[in-house]
Protein backbone atom coordinates (compact mmCIF):
# COMPACT_ATOMS: atom_id res chain seq x y z
CA UNK A 1 0.00 0.00 0.00
CA UNK A 2 1.31 3.45 -0.90
CA UNK A 3 0.77 5.80 2.05
CA UNK A 4 2.78 8.43 0.23
CA UNK A 5 0.15 9.82 -2.16
CA UNK A 6 0.02 13.43 -3.36
CA UNK A 7 -2.97 15.29 -1.97
CA UNK A 8 -4.83 17.60 -4.29
CA UNK A 9 -6.39 19.32 -1.25
CA UNK A 10 -5.51 19.15 2.45
CA UNK A 11 -6.56 20.89 5.66
CA UNK A 12 -4.40 21.19 8.76
CA UNK A 13 -4.30 22.41 12.32
CA UNK A 14 -1.37 22.76 14.69
CA UNK A 15 -0.66 23.87 18.22
CA UNK A 16 2.53 25.26 19.66
CA UNK A 17 4.10 28.59 20.51
CA UNK A 18 4.60 32.01 18.98
CA UNK A 19 6.99 34.84 19.93
CA UNK A 20 5.99 38.23 18.54
CA UNK A 21 9.45 39.78 18.49
CA UNK A 22 8.15 42.80 20.42
CA UNK A 23 10.24 44.01 23.39
CA UNK A 24 9.49 42.26 26.70
CA UNK A 25 7.29 39.66 25.02
CA UNK A 26 7.87 35.96 25.65
CA UNK A 27 6.60 32.82 23.88
CA UNK A 28 2.80 32.45 23.95
CA UNK A 29 0.54 29.48 23.18
CA UNK A 30 -0.55 29.63 19.54
CA UNK A 31 -2.40 27.73 16.88
CA UNK A 32 -2.26 27.57 13.10
CA UNK A 33 -5.04 26.40 10.80
CA UNK A 34 -5.23 26.35 7.05
CA UNK A 35 -5.37 24.44 3.81
CA UNK A 36 -3.28 23.86 0.74
CA UNK A 37 -4.29 23.05 -2.80
CA UNK A 38 -1.96 21.08 -5.07
CA UNK A 39 -1.17 22.75 -8.41
CA UNK A 40 1.63 20.63 -9.88
CA UNK A 41 3.40 17.34 -9.24
CA UNK A 42 6.82 17.03 -10.91
CA UNK A 43 9.07 14.06 -10.01
CA UNK A 44 9.64 14.34 -6.24
CA UNK A 45 8.28 17.94 -6.00
CA UNK A 46 4.74 18.99 -5.18
CA UNK A 47 3.83 22.63 -5.75
CA UNK A 48 0.76 24.01 -3.97
CA UNK A 49 -0.81 27.22 -2.79
CA UNK A 50 -1.21 27.52 0.99
CA UNK A 51 -3.63 29.70 2.99
CA UNK A 52 -3.21 29.86 6.76
CA UNK A 53 -4.24 31.75 9.86
CA UNK A 54 -2.09 32.07 12.96
CA UNK A 55 -3.64 32.91 16.33
CA UNK A 56 -2.04 33.65 19.68
CA UNK A 57 -2.83 35.99 22.53
CA UNK A 58 -0.63 38.67 20.90
CA UNK A 59 -0.80 38.03 17.13
CA UNK A 60 -3.59 37.39 14.65
CA UNK A 61 -2.38 36.79 11.08
CA UNK A 62 -3.60 35.58 7.71
CA UNK A 63 -1.27 34.46 4.90
CA UNK A 64 -1.34 33.09 1.36
CA UNK A 65 1.47 31.90 -0.89
CA UNK A 66 3.40 29.15 -2.63
CA UNK A 67 4.35 25.87 -0.97
CA UNK A 68 6.94 23.40 -2.28
CA UNK A 69 7.11 19.91 -0.76
CA UNK A 70 9.63 17.19 -1.49
CA UNK A 71 8.49 13.58 -1.30
CA UNK A 72 11.41 11.48 -0.12
CA UNK A 73 11.37 8.20 -2.12
CA UNK A 74 10.51 5.01 -0.22
CA UNK A 75 9.88 6.64 3.19
CA UNK A 76 6.80 8.75 3.96
CA UNK A 77 8.60 12.01 4.83
CA UNK A 78 7.64 15.30 3.19
CA UNK A 79 9.79 18.31 4.04
CA UNK A 80 8.29 21.56 2.76
CA UNK A 81 8.98 25.25 2.49
CA UNK A 82 6.75 28.27 1.95
CA UNK A 83 7.10 31.97 1.30
CA UNK A 84 3.75 33.50 2.26
CA UNK A 85 2.35 37.04 2.35
CA UNK A 86 -0.52 38.57 4.29
CA UNK A 87 -1.50 40.77 7.20
CA UNK A 88 -0.85 40.67 10.93
CA UNK A 89 -2.21 42.55 13.88
CA UNK A 90 -0.44 42.63 17.23
CA UNK A 91 -1.38 43.34 20.79
CA UNK A 92 1.46 44.67 22.91
CA UNK A 93 2.13 43.09 26.31
CA UNK A 94 -0.17 45.87 27.67
CA UNK A 95 -2.88 44.56 25.27
CA UNK A 96 -2.81 47.74 23.19
CA UNK A 97 -3.55 46.78 19.56
CA UNK A 98 -1.17 47.65 16.74
CA UNK A 99 -3.19 48.03 13.50
CA UNK A 100 -3.16 45.45 10.68
CA UNK A 101 -0.22 45.75 8.34
CA UNK A 102 1.64 43.84 5.63
CA UNK A 103 3.67 40.82 6.73
CA UNK A 104 5.49 37.92 5.15
CA UNK A 105 6.83 34.64 6.48
CA UNK A 106 9.32 31.97 5.62
CA UNK A 107 8.02 28.56 6.66
CA UNK A 108 9.87 25.24 6.95
CA UNK A 109 8.28 22.02 8.06
CA UNK A 110 8.14 18.25 7.97
CA UNK A 111 5.09 16.02 7.51
CA UNK A 112 5.02 12.23 7.77
CA UNK A 113 2.21 9.89 6.79
CA UNK A 114 0.59 7.95 9.66
CA UNK A 115 -2.57 6.69 7.88
CA UNK A 116 -3.65 6.71 4.20
CA UNK A 117 -5.19 10.23 4.39
CA UNK A 118 -3.66 11.49 7.62
CA UNK A 119 -0.24 13.09 8.18
CA UNK A 120 1.48 14.15 11.36
CA UNK A 121 2.94 17.61 10.96
CA UNK A 122 6.05 16.84 12.99
CA UNK A 123 7.21 20.46 13.00
CA UNK A 124 6.19 23.73 11.36
CA UNK A 125 8.55 26.66 11.97
CA UNK A 126 7.98 30.15 10.62
CA UNK A 127 10.00 33.36 10.72
CA UNK A 128 8.12 36.56 9.92
CA UNK A 129 8.81 40.15 9.03
CA UNK A 130 5.84 42.19 10.23
CA UNK A 131 5.53 45.88 9.39
CA UNK A 132 2.84 46.31 12.05
CA UNK A 133 5.42 45.57 14.75
CA UNK A 134 8.11 47.97 13.52
CA UNK A 135 9.46 45.19 11.28
CA UNK A 136 9.49 42.78 14.21
CA UNK A 137 10.51 39.19 13.64
CA UNK A 138 7.77 36.88 14.89
CA UNK A 139 8.57 33.18 15.20
CA UNK A 140 6.25 30.19 15.49
CA UNK A 141 6.92 26.54 16.22
CA UNK A 142 4.08 24.03 16.17
CA UNK A 143 3.03 20.45 15.52
CA UNK A 144 -0.30 18.99 14.45
CA UNK A 145 -2.31 16.99 11.93
CA UNK A 146 -2.96 17.20 8.16
CA UNK A 147 -6.00 15.59 6.54
CA UNK A 148 -5.46 14.90 2.83
CA UNK A 149 -8.36 14.52 0.36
Amino acid sequence: MNLHAQARFAIYGTGGGEKSGLPNDDWQAAGTFGFYYGLLHAAIFDISVDARGDLSSNIKSGFLGPRVAVKVPVIPLKPYGEFIFGVSTYSTPNHLPIPNDFAYRYVLGLDTTILPHLDWRVADFSYAIDNSANSGHAKTLSSGLVIRF
